[in-house]
């Protein structure tokens, strides 16, 4: 579980940026098409679960 709580910040970290690239890429080169296709929603779902999880996480640790 400690590992989990070392790492999951990081991920999140990592997947924001890598989106961010994308959204630049994407608005410069439209005709790529570099978020419309099925990696970057999955990416996205990912991105998704890492910050939720980091955010109960958090929670979790303020509460107690």
């Amino acid at each position: 579980m400690k590992y989990i709580r070392a790492i999951l910040p990081h991920t999140t970290i990592v997947l924001c940026i890598l989106f961010v690239v994308l959204w630049i890429l994407d608005y410069f080169n439209p005709m790529m098409h570099f978020l419309t296709g099925s990696l970057p929603k999955a990416l996205m779902m990912v991105l998704l679960l890492c910050a939720a999880a980091t955010s109960i996480l958090t929670v979790y640790d303020q509460w107690k």
